[in-house]
């Protein structure tokens, strides 16, 4: 494989991107529809002169949308849209036609993700708009969208089989025509809701040791990470590994107390050579005609039992998805929305009650914040002759409704998948 350490890849993190302003079901079906005529038209686009790279404000672009007609000639990408059966009102210009059908204000991150004149000398195809397209509807917009575009940073947009997958189509062929759809692959999540979901993950590489050793999972002697020496070993062997997951090798990827039944869990590294050829052997051995349900670029990162592994994919960013490969059923689902929410998990099926989410606690503390207080409210009140004890029996009723409504919201969540 070469030399598959950090510097030999350019680092882009894939997950520090601009979440798209507007993503109503509405604005993702007519952008699919977009890419989609984009990828299977590419050659007729290709023979009227390619696509044209610049306009990231479309105002004052023409024809406008419902003066266009087929063989118009070197358009923008968006102004493919019309042509792709995505219908303009009357009179209507560019920028309020491509706000009402994909949300896009002109000069957004999106337009020059997808437009910007730094794209005709790096990646001026329409297969590549069409695949632009679809990396913004499942992680927005990249952070360095504009060193991508000048070929200084790298992202994988032009090069994950998931991405054709969510336009149903294989990798397309030009000589050949398109394909049909392989599998059905795990529900789509979208930008927004993948940034939502990683800001709940609990752990991550600075607070997962303290917290096995502080919730009696491990102690401290019982811990071991892989050495940098031993990681750019495994990377040798299987590619370059995703950030998140080389820091949780370099945590505990050779002993984690508790965490794992070496028996049950497959996910240390001295397991991971028998995993790859276990899963290998199971997904690859007798594929049906086509079928290939598990992209090229999965690294095995672990099995229950020698069953149904889980895989990231591989490349030098910062966070990868954990999917799993079930050998039963032969589907593939979702198991994290990256490497630490796919720990969590592993941690939350051994010890539900050990942790709550952010909010979850927050919610908790509040309670009990009102708890103390009402109990200093209660000491703070003297019998009086009347009422010796009234007064304080009913702040004490007042502070235990509290405290069983905290603990009982606190079990309840700690419960919760």
């Amino acid at each position: 494989m070469g030399d598959c350490t950090a510097e030999a890849f350019p680092m882009s993190d894939r997950y520090v991107h601009l979440a798209p302003e507007r993503l109503s079901a509405s604005d993702q079906d007519n952008l699919v529809t977009l890419a989609r005529h984009l990828i299977l038209r590419a050659g007729e686009i290709a023979a009227a002169g390619g696509l044209a790279f610049g306009p990231v404000d479309m105002a004052g672009f023409r024809p406008l949308p419902g003066e266009l007609a087929a063989g118009a000639g070197k358009l923008p990408p968006l102004a493919h849209a019309p042509l792709a059966g995505i219908a303009p009102l009357p009179g209507e210009d560019w920028p309020a036609y491509l706000l009402r059908v994909f949300g896009l204000r002109g000069g957004s991150p999106f337009m020059h993700w997808l437009q910007s004149d730094l794209w005709a000398k790096t990646e001026p195809s329409a297969v590549g708009a069409g695949l632009r397209i679809a990396y913004v509807l499942d992680y927005g917009v990249p952070h360095d969208h504009v060193e991508i575009a000048m070929g200084q940073a790298y992202t994988d947009y032009d090069g994950s089989g998931f991405l054709w997958e969510r336009l149903d189509l294989l990798a397309f062929r030009h000589d050949i025509g398109p394909h049909s759809p392989k599998k059905v692959w795990p529900k789509w999540i979208g930008a927004v809701e993948q940034n939502r979901m990683r800001a709940e993950v609990i752990y991550d590489a600075g607070n997962l040791v303290p917290n096995l050793i502080e919730n009696g999972i491990a102690r401290p002697d019982e811990i071991e990470g892989c050495p940098p020496a031993e990681i750019e070993a495994l990377q040798r062997r299987f590619g370059p590994m995703p950030k998140a997951y080389r820091d949780f090798l370099a945590l505990v990827g050779r002993r984690s107390g508790l965490l794992v039944d070496r028996a049950e869990l497959w996910i240390h590294a001295d397991q991971l050579d028998e995993v790859d050829r276990m899963a290998r052997e199971r997904i690859f051995g007798a594929p049906g005609p086509g079928d290939d349900p598990v992209p090229g670029d999965a690294i095995f990162i672990g099995a229950r039992y020698g069953e149904h592994p889980w895989f990231v994919l591989s490349g030098a960013r910062a966070d990868s998805p954990v999917f799993r490969f079930d050998t039963d059923t032969g589907r593939v689902t979702q198991a994290g929305i990256g490497v630490w929410s796919w720990v969590e998990a592993l941690i939350r099926d051994m010890r539900p009650e050990i942790r709550l989410r952010p909010a979850e606690r927050e919610t908790v503390d509040r309670l009990l914040a009102i708890a103390s207080e009402v109990t200093e409210r209660a000491t703070a009140q003297p019998p009086t002759a009347a009422h010796p004890g009234g007064r304080a029996a009913a702040w004490t009723i007042l502070v235990g409704g509290v405290l069983l409504a905290a603990g009982s919201l606190a079990w309840k969540l700690w419960l919760a998948p």
